[in-house]
């Protein structure tokens, strides 16, 4: 195994580069008397590619390579006449790896010796890098890079399926693949990578040759996040054809049955799934020193059986009835709602890389790759209060085509020049089960309790939902070397062009109360939404957004002696919008647009943003071993999330209509229809849907963070490593979402009621400022929030074979809007607060205090034929921040945000004063309160957002292969492995619990009713329960051939 720990505590190093693929190489050549050797000539060279890198030192003696292919392998040489010639061999340079090797030369006099300096890591910046073998024994069974990047002290995985670094929301992170931008760059995907809607990995792990974080790296030229960076670098071609061939194969029984913290210790198996992945990779000349290809391919599929369908435990609902609704939609419509029996439910996804590499010559190597993507997640969810039919089920699409080559040039000794341009068309969006286009149906109270909802036809949101994504992007990096000075001017530019399609409601939906009133065509609601064909020109109809982001930048990495080195420089970004939306006159002149200096219309104005940064570093090598000091701060400009401006165009007022009718009812019982059913629903004048609109401040700045990092690090001559870390992020710019709709005037309501009301238990009472609209919301910046962090690791490598590496982080993050969607009504609903239009200063969601990690690695190649391997990791985390809000049957406080008002924590003399919907409730909210340290120390007063947090969890996952080699000096081999997630939880049932909340907020009390402006309660004992899928281990089987 290649030292798994050098790899893990690489957390300050040199140049990190995540909009390029390449390493650099730099130092100064001098005698045994510290005599400046100028011409000495020193060439790098990799002889399984035939690559040769040669340059000639200045008159102060330095050096410097650029655009290093990154591998092992190379063979550093260094001439001078009178000298002996200097060798390293087998030297390793990593993505983004600024090596320096300084080099001192014997008198070809002296004895025949070869003196190797260790090499710098000088640079401030906060990066981690994992190799190819590093990969392969960290475990994993969903083969996702987050699986590897989780042991970057700073990042953390969110609950959603992302990852957030150094505190920061997720969405402003940049996910790259050689260098090109792979990021879901409009949104969507709470996993931040393109394919995340549909659960897909954009990149097959066996295609990866390194991987690459950066948190706070100081380089100008990387850019384009404000959390963090992950870059992959996929493997390419050498002169000698390698490859591999693969699966990986699990089931229901590798899951545990006793999932942690769930029921009583009984065996509960999960229903019959099977998850299988194939997959190739190939590499290998062409023409060989010249010319290089590497392919790969990878298929996943997995199946699982839907759940809570009739005779499912539990299920109240009854063939009869649901026979009685396919028979009369199918009279209606000619089809049946494709059944309602046990079906199953299928993802899957394909994946093609193909890479070219050509030495054109000593001076110039071009690179270029293309990759594609098509998955397919379905989606088909019942519940025992909702029942779905499986034509009503959809599925998420995701196709996506990659295309990019980059050049490297040396135009002199001390010039060097990158070019890199690169083209991605994305295609997500939602693909209705059946391929119909049917109005949806909504029934309720059907079922023996009458408490289900039923679900036939088109589903309402997914009949028109498709998102295309073009985006280009363009880059130039001119390195010029001068004495102690390395230079960079550069640019780098992406274009966008996206067009989003979304009505829901496309072909109508009904809503009956009653499976009769389904049969007697007696709608209780009808709802249909469409684009106006005389604004549009079709009924079905969505924006364009188009846009460029311009980015300049200029560095200077100056040695300043003395083992110091200064990294200086500032990146100017112009972000410009080439469209707007539609204006909306109507909203426009009116008082609420007004006075609050809004236009439906407007978008962010040109700004200049500039980021400019520093970072210092100094090294010492002591008797005892080698110091390592850096620190630095700069500014990090991110890219919003696009659909948080496309909102703007989508939700103008202008292009969408809509039609809500409702039937006429006498004693509950519906006597008119709403509307006559049809499947050729067309548009009417009649159009009475209030819509919500979006408008944005027009002096909007894109997301920027200032970071400040400092470290210190000692690694001893017997190979021990230790670190210690600071972080720090404050927020710049971030965005944040008000509801222009409502608004407060001073009045308030109190939480336990009128004659017992406080300043400390009332809370503003919000009313409508316009009937026009159903909501208005406003994006513009906050300067509020901040996070920070200090962390520390060991790490060791034993000549025997183990390595191991462990760290610790403390930390805390805050802020005001977590903004955790693509949604602007739940960016602004999930602020949790008493009034939601001016939240305070509080935990983020992504706060997670303390994170202990351990990763043990070990490789032994025994028997000459036989290798074992085997990778451990185990993590304790802090569990998931949440809120304690209101649930709310009504709007008691007149925000429009049902169940995002905080909850009141209540004396017990004041919960002696409030009214409740029976009585039990009374005493069960205090039981509670007094239950939980937080809230009896807080009571009369409102629980804080974030305030709680989930357990804390302990994880162990394990990963075993054994390799069954060919021969004894062969490179081919068999090798068969096994992953095991939550190990801990094989090892004993009540280890390894997960526990996860909707929405990061729990409703343990209902506002039911006001009467009077006294709140109505029911206590509902809503708490925190484990995941039961992730409660459980979970295994998987491998087998490779390697060739």
């Amino acid at each position: 195994m290649r030292k798994l720990v050098c790899l893990l505590l690489t957390v300050l190093s040199c140049d990190v580069m995540a909009q390029i693929t390449t390493a650099s190489l730099r130092g100064v050549v001098n005698d045994s008397s510290d005599q400046i050797l100028a011409g000495a000539v020193v060439t790098l060279s990799h002889p399984v590619t035939g690559t040769v890198y040669t340059v000639a030192t200045d008159a102060e003696g330095h050096y410097s390579i650029h655009g290093i292919r990154p591998d092992n392998g190379y063979r550093l040489e260094v001439n001078y006449v009178g000298y002996k010639s200097y060798f390293i061999d087998d030297m390793v340079l990593h993505v983004g790896d600024t090596r320096v090797e300084n080099i001192t030369m014997k008198e070809d006099s002296m004895l025949d010796a070869v003196v190797v300096a260790s090499s710098s890591r000088e640079d401030a910046d906060m990066l981690a890098k994992f190799d190819e073998k590093t990969i392969e024994l960290i475990p994993s069974v969903s083969r996702s890079l987050y699986d590897i990047v989780r042991l970057v002290p700073e990042a953390m995985a969110t609950k959603n399926g992302g990852m957030s670094y150094g505190g920061v929301n997720n969405r402003y992170n940049s996910f790259m693949i050689n260098g090109m931008a792979n990021s879901d760059m409009y949104g969507l995907s709470t996993s931040g990578t393109n394919g995340g809607l549909s659960n897909a990995n954009p990149v097959a792990m066996d295609a990866i040759s390194q991987i690459q974080v950066a948190v706070a790296p100081y380089d100008v030229r990387l850019s384009g996040f404000g959390g963090g960076v992950l870059n992959a670098v996929t493997k390419s071609g050498t002169n000698e054809f390698r490859g591999s061939a693969y699966t990986y194969y699990n089931n229901q029984s590798f899951y545990g049955s006793h999932p942690a913290g769930i029921g009583s210790g009984e065996r509960n198996r999960l229903e019959e799934q099977t998850t299988q992945i194939y997959g190739v990779t190939l590499g290998g000349p062409i023409v060989k020193d010249k010319l290089f290809f590497f392919v790969s391919g990878e298929y996943d599929f997995e199946q699982s059986p839907s759940s809570y369908y009739p005779g499912y435990e539990g299920v109240s609902i009854t063939t009869d009835e649901l026979d009685r609704i396919s028979a009369r939609y199918k009279a209606l419509t000619g089809f049946d709602g494709g059944g309602y029996g046990r079906r199953d439910v299928r993802q899957r996804a394909g994946s093609l890389l193909a890479v070219l590499d050509w030495n054109i010559n000593r001076n110039n190597r071009l690179s270029a790759s293309y990759s594609y993507l098509d998955a397919r997640a379905e989606d088909y969810g019942n519940s025992l209060t909702t029942f779905t039919f499986a034509g009503s089920g959809y599925a998420n699409y995701s196709r996506a085509h990659y295309v990019g080559i980059t050049l490297e040039s040396r135009l002199a000794d001390r010039m060097h020049n990158t070019f890199r341009a690169g083209y991605s068309r994305v295609a997500d969006g939602r693909d209705p089960d059946g391929g119909t286009a049917l109005p949806s149906v909504i029934i309720k109270n059907t079922g023996t309790t009458g408490g289900v909802t039923t679900y036939i036809g088109t589903d309402r949101y997914a009949g028109t939902n498709a998102l295309t994504q073009n985006v280009v992007t363009l880059t130039d990096d001119l390195i010029v070397d001068r004495g102690a000075h390395s230079i960079t001017m550069g640019m780098h530019h992406e274009l966008y062009n996206i067009h989003n399609i979304y009505v829901a409601n496309a072909y109508g939906t009904y809503t009956y109360n009653s499976i009769d009133d389904f049969e007697n065509d007696m709608a209780a609601v009808y709802e249909y939404n469409y684009s106006d064909p005389d604004v549009t020109g079709s009924t079905v109809w969505g924006p364009r957004f188009r846009a460029v982001e311009l980015n300049f930048y200029l560095q200077d990495r100056w040695s300043l002696g003395r083992r110091l080195l200064l990294t200086y420089g500032v990146r100017m970004t112009l972000p410009l919008i080439f469209n707007t939306p539609t204006a909306n006159e109507s909203f426009n002149s009116s008082a609420i647009a007004t006075g609050n200096g809004v236009r439906v219309g407007d978008v962010p104005q040109t700004q200049v943003l500039f980021s400019p940064r520093v970072g210092l570093s100094w090294y010492k090598q002591t008797a005892a071993g080698r110091i390592d000091i850096a620190g630095g701060a700069g500014i990090f400009t991110g890219r919003v999330p696009f659909v948080w401006i496309v909102n703007n165009y989508s939700n103008t007022g202008v292009e969408q209509k809509g039609l809500r009718l409702t039937g006429e009812s006498q004693n509950g019982q519906i006597t008119q229809s709403a509307a006559d059913f049809t499947v050729t629903p067309s548009p009417t004048d009649l159009s009475n849907t209030k819509f919500m609109l979006n408008v944005m401040d027009r002096k909007f700045r894109y997301p920027q963070n200032l970071k400040a990092n400092l470290s210190a690090d000692f690694t001893t001559h017997d190979g021990w490593n230790i670190g210690v870390e600071a972080l720090y992020t404050k927020t710049l710019h971030n965005a944040v979402f008000r509801n222009l709709a409502v608004r407060s005037d001073g009045a308030t309501i109190s939480a336990v009621s009128p004659a017992a009301g406080s300043e400390a238990n009332s809370l503003p009472l919000y009313s409508a400022a316009t009937n026009d609209y159903s909501a208005v919301y406003y994006m513009g910046n906050t300067s509020r929030g901040y996070s920070y962090s200090l962390s520390a690791h060991v790490a060791k490598d034993f000549a025997w074979g183990l390595s191991l590496y462990a760290s610790y982080i403390f930390g805390h993050s805050y802020a005001v809007c977590d903004v955790p969607s693509s949604s602007s009504s739940t960016n602004w609903n999930t602020v949790y607060a008493t009034d939601l239009n001016n939240s305070p200063l509080s935990f983020s969601i992504y706060d997670v205090p303390h994170k202990l990690s351990v990763a043990l690695g070990y490789t032994k190649r025994y028997a000459r034929m036989l290798e074992v391997s085997a990778g451990l990791v185990y993590q304790m985390t802090s569990g998931q921040r949440y809120s304690l809000c209101f649930g709310e049957s009504v709007d008691f406080n007149g925000d429009a945000a049902y169940g995002s008002t905080l909850m009141y924590i209540p004396t017990e003399q004041e919960l002696g004063m409030m009214s409740f919907a029976d009585e039990t409730s009374r005493q069960a909210w205090n039981d509670f309160i007094e239950s939980d340290p937080y809230l009896r120390t807080h009571r009369g007063s409102f629980s804080e957002r974030n305030a709680l947090q989930a357990p804390t969890e302990h994880r162990v996952d394990l990963h075993l292969a054994h390799g069954f080699y060919f021969g004894g000096a062969s490179k081919r081999k068999v090798v068969v492995s096994l992953d095991i997630m939550n190990f801990g939880n094989l090892l004993c049932n009540s280890w390894g619990t997960y526990y996860n909340t909707s929405s990061w907020r729990l409703q343990p009390v209902t506002v039911t009713a006001v009467d009077n402006g006294t709140p109505v309660y029911r206590f509902t004992g809503a708490k925190l329960t484990p995941n039961d899928l992730l409660s459980r281990w979970h295994m998987q089987i491998g087998a490779r051939v390697v060739f």
